[in-house]
């Protein structure tokens, strides 16, 4: 039996990470109140289903609608409103009636083939609005006259004044390659900044089959946020590059210092790697489908998943060559920073590096916490909510939390085992051999919707400069531990906003499976009998 053995400089870290955690989460509270972009869902998936279902079935007669739901974001409105400061003015007048976040309800009739996009307000189940699918063959056109009357009769019926909307010109591209009519307008009063409300109305050669409310936003706007994701799409690919050149430098290393190798090694991390990751990418079965842009396209979705899988088998290669090299070139130098399942001291490694990893973990949410605010308060930093990585987007949310192990062990084999050791061997000083590969890391993460998005690539630096000294100090399974210990905490308490109990069970579940694994590795590890070791006397018979 492994007997704990307490590390007060870890526990006093962790202290002033829960002190940091709850002092910030205070002064948050002392602030003005402002509101939120978003609430959590008050109805289900299939209520939203049935309600769309009702809504085309009553307006355009279909007989047989089939549904399929995602959960989507006007994230362009969200990011204008936060960042101007006016999402209170926004949620006064037109919050309630048009939310940010909503459910988009893909209904189909298979007999005639008539497809509609409805979005429900996920928090009382009206229809905001809605559009048909046209089919690309030739149809009559509506007369411009009755298209407007039809127009201005649903503007009324949506509880808008129609003489406070006036025609607009607006061409799009999706606009130009529709088949019918589709007609805008724009309210002259009420607008929120620069912001004003837009109406989309479609029709076919009859009625009309879409109304849709916009909010035009400011070229100013679209400009900056344009210069943002290029950014963060440089920093992303210069990521991208320089991980490629560490698994080529692995590759080298892995020759030259073959003599140190054990190619048997990752193995088993990179399976479990592998089996995460890819049964992830098939549960994002519904993100990939809101990415896709048109719901009912499952060649686009499956398309995309292949593609995944693919990029994710590449990772997976990469994650294998980098587990081999660092592990070997730390070896070839005389430091064990991975002990192997065959040594005595991996039982106990395994148990102390989960408990460190709590420990660690409790400090570094603490300073994310004092980076978060101070990016809020001092750099006006904000970010939105992103469908294609959210958990209402997944087949089966209550499996997202598992993606903390593939994190951890992959970002750690690549960028503290495998790049600390690179840099160390170029710069010879520990200082810049953490924080090179921590920057790199960080540059990786600056695609999340968080901007500005320079304080991304700030806050995970610190970050990785925390998990570089603790692998230089304690090594690999502590720092592995460190890392999915804090993402188990955050991604289990992502699944506390879902609301079901089954869910928050679920999210207290996934918090303690570190500690789970870390006991349960120690425990098999111990009931395992080695070698004897020289001088070592042998077992009495009746342990045998």
């Amino acid at each position: 039996m492994i007997r704990p053995k307490l590390n007060r400089f870890l526990l006093l870290l962790a202290c002033i990470g829960v002190a940091l955690y709850l002092g910030i989460s205070t002064l948050y509270g002392l602030r003005t109140e402002e509101p939120s972009a978003a609430d959590n869902p008050s109805i289900t998936k299939q209520q939203a289903a049935d309600r769309a279902a009702q809504f085309v079935s009553e307006r355009y007669d279909l007989r047989n609608p089939q549904t399929y739901v995602v959960y989507q974001s006007k994230k362009d409105r969200s990011g204008y409103l936060q960042k101007e400061h006016l999402l209170e003015a926004y949620m006064k007048d037109y919050g309630e009636r048009y939310p940010i976040d909503y459910y988009q309800v893909s209904v189909e009739d298979t007999k005639t083939n008539r497809q509609f996009e409805v979005e429900i307000n996920y928090t009382n189940a009206s229809v905001i609005g809605w559009r048909e699918r046209q089919n690309p063959s030739d149809q009559a056109i509506i007369s411009k006259q009755k298209a407007d009357i039809l127009a201005k009769q649903e503007i009324r019926q949506q509880g808008f004044e129609p003489d406070d909307f006036a025609p607009i010109d607006k061409r799009t591209a999706e606009v130009d390659q529709a088949h019918g009519t589709t007609l805008f307008y724009e309210k002259q009063t009420k607008p929120i900044g620069e912001a004003k409300l837009q109406v989309r109305v479609d029709f076919d050669d009859k009625n009309l089959t879409g109304y849709n409310v916009q909010f035009s936003l400011p070229a100013s706007h679209k400009l900056w946020i344009d210069q943002q994701d290029r950014s963060a799409s440089i920093m992303t690919w210069i990521s991208m590059g320089f991980t490629l050149i560490m698994t080529i430098a692995a590759i080298v290393f892995a020759i030259i210092y073959r003599k140190h190798m054990k190619f048997s090694r990752g193995l088993l991390l990179t399976a479990i790697f592998l089996a995460i990751y890819i049964t992830n990418n098939f549960n994002m079965y519904p993100a990939f489908r809101s990415m896709s842009g048109v719901l009912n396209d499952d060649f686009a979705t499956w398309a995309a998943i292949i593609f995944m899988n693919v990029v994710t088998v590449l990772l997976g290669i990469s994650l294998y060559l980098a587990l081999v090299a660092g592990n070997g070139l730390w070896h070839s130098i005389g430091e064990r920073k991975w002990p192997a399942w065959k040594e005595a001291s991996f039982g106990t490694e395994v148990y102390s590096g989960m408990g460190r990893g709590y420990l660690l973990a409790l400090f570094i949410l603490g300073v994310q916490q004092v980076l978060f605010y101070t990016g809020e308060v001092n750099f006006d930093v904000w970010s939105v909510n992103d469908p294609s990585d959210s958990v209402l987007n997944m087949v089966e949310p209550r499996f997202f939390p598992l993606m903390a192990w593939v994190a951890a062990i992959s970002e750690e084999a690549t960028y503290r085992l495998l790049g600390i050791m690179l840099f160390k061997k170029l710069f010879r000083s520990n200082f810049i051999a953490i924080v090179i590969p921590s920057v790199i890391w960080a540059a990786s993460h600056t695609q999340y919707p968080i901007y500005p998005v320079y304080t991304r690539l700030i806050e995970v630096t610190v970050i990785g400069i925390i998990l570089g000294y603790v692998f230089l100090k304690y090594g690999f399974i502590t720092a592995v531990f460190a890392h999915a210990c804090m993402d188990s905490i955050l991604m289990g308490m992502s699944l506390f906003s879902l609301g079901h109990v089954s869910d928050v069970l679920a999210g207290i579940f996934y918090i303690l499976l570190p500690g789970l694994i870390g006991l349960l590795l120690a425990w098999l590890h111990g009931k395992r009998r080695g070698p004897l070791i020289p001088g070592e006397p042998p077992p009495r018979l009746e342990a045998l």
